[in-house]
């Protein structure tokens, strides 16, 4: 497994893709609104469960553009980025 996918083909098969940074601005986004983590990083890991059963089947794969489901490692980074960015906002937020 490679640590950053630089080809469309090696997404989710590396830990960090290009989507790495969509979960970061979401969270960032959430922080900025001051929106509870408590209650969004549950819906994101939601969002990981159900992404890797829809990019198991036929039709996610198509829909997605992927080979395949997302490694686990990749799965668990995105949600470390969210809760990150979410984190970023909030400190940003807190500088008045």
């Amino acid at each position: 497994m490679k640590l950053v996918a630089t080809e469309k083909a090696e997404q989710n098969r590396a830990v960090a893709d290009p989507w790495t940074v969509v979960h970061f601005a979401t969270g960032l986004a959430l922080g900025l609104i001051n929106a509870p983590l408590r209650w969004w990083l549950p819906v994101a890991a939601a969002y990981e469960v159900a992404e890797h059963y829809i990019e198991e089947s036929d039709v996610g794969k198509e829909l997605f553009d992927v080979s395949g489901p997302e490694v686990v490692p990749n799965a668990l980074l995105d949600l470390a980025v969210f809760a990150a960015g979410h984190q970023l906002g909030r400190l940003w937020n807190r500088t008045g």
